[in-house]
C-alpha cells in the first residue's frame, strides 16, 4: 500500500438546515436509517446492536455491486444538537480492515451548518478514496432527510412487504414468490419481474431502484448474507 501524507481524512460540506434539524436526523433511528450505512449506489439492510447505551453495533449492507459488506462500531461520545465520536471498522469492499476513530461535528454557519467529518487513521489512498465516497453519499443523504425529503429505505421496503402492509410490495412477492416456488424457469421470471418493474415509472427513479432491489432479494429467498427481517413492524413515515 502507498503511505498517505496525512493519516487523517477530513472533509467538510454546508447545509441550509440548523444544526437542530441535522442532529434530529442522527439523533432518531428511523431517519438516521434512510441516510447512514450504504455506500453510493448500495443498500443499508439493518443494524444489529445497541447504539443509543454506547455498546458495539453492526450495519449490513450491500455495496453498488450487490456485495454484502458489513460496518461494526461502536460510539464513544454524543455531543446533543452538536455531533458525535465514534470508532468504526469494514468488513469487505475498499475500505480496509483496520479501525478508525471519527468525529462527525456540526457548526452554525451562514445561516444554516458546518458539516465537519475527520477521520483515521487511513492506511492508503485508495482506503481514502472510498471513505471518501461513503462519506459524500452519506451526508448527501443525511442532508436530504433533514430537510424533511423522505428518502427510499430498503429497510422500510422490506419490512412492508414482509408484512403485506404495502399492496404494491404483496403483489409483487407473491407473484414472484409462487413462481419461484412453482419451479417457474429463471428466463421467465425475469421476463415477469421485469414486467413488473416497467409499472414502476410512476414512481421516482430511486424509489423504483431500491423497490426493486427489495423484490430481488425475495426472488432470491431471503436477504443477503448478514440481512434480518423484522415481520413488518417499525415501519418509518
Amino acid at each position: 500500500m502507498s503511505e498517505l501524507e496525512t493519516e487523517w481524512l477530513e472533509l467538510e460540506w454546508w447545509v441550509a438546515q440548523s444544526p437542530e434539524q441535522v442532529f434530529a436526523a442522527i439523533e432518531d433511528p428511523f431517519q438516521m436509517r434512510r441516510w447512514y450505512g450504504a455506500p453510493a449506489g448500495g443498500h443499508r439492510l439493518g443494524e444489529e446492536g445497541d447504539v443509543e447505551g454506547g455498546e458495539p453495533f453492526r450495519v449490513n449492507v450491500l455495496d453498488a455491486k450487490g456485495a454484502p459488506l458489513t460496518q461494526t462500531g461502536r460510539i464513544l461520545k454524543v455531543h446533543p444538537g452538536r455531533g458525535f465520536e465514534m470508532e468504526l471498522a469494514w468488513n469487505g469492499g475498499d475500505f480496509g480492515y483496520e479501525t478508525t476513530r471519527l468525529s462527525f461535528t456540526l457548526q452554525p454557519a451562514e445561516g444554516g451548518t458546518r458539516i465537519e467529518v475527520r477521520q483515521g487513521p487511513i492506511s492508503s489512498h485508495a482506503v481514502e478514496d472510498a471513505h471518501r465516497a461513503f462519506w459524500k453519499a452519506n451526508v448527501g443523504r443525511l442532508t436530504r432527510v433533514a430537510s424533511g425529503e423522505a428518502v427510499p429505505c430498503f429497510e422500510e421496503f422490506w419490512e412492508e412487504s414482509s408484512g403485506f402492509v404495502e399492496p404494491l410490495g404483496m403483489a409483487a412477492y407473491t407473484v414472484l414468490a409462487g413462481m419461484r416456488e412453482a419451479g417457474a424457469a429463471p428466463e421467465l421470471l425475469a421476463q415477469v419481474e421485469e414486467t413488473l418493474y416497467s409499472h414502476l415509472s410512476r414512481l421516482p427513479e430511486e424509489t423504483a431502484k431500491v423497490l426493486g432491489a427489495v423484490l430481488r432479494a425475495r426472488l432470491r429467498g431471503g436477504l443477503p448474507s448478514g440481512g434480518g427481517e423484522d415481520g413488518g413492524a417499525g415501519n418509518a413515515r
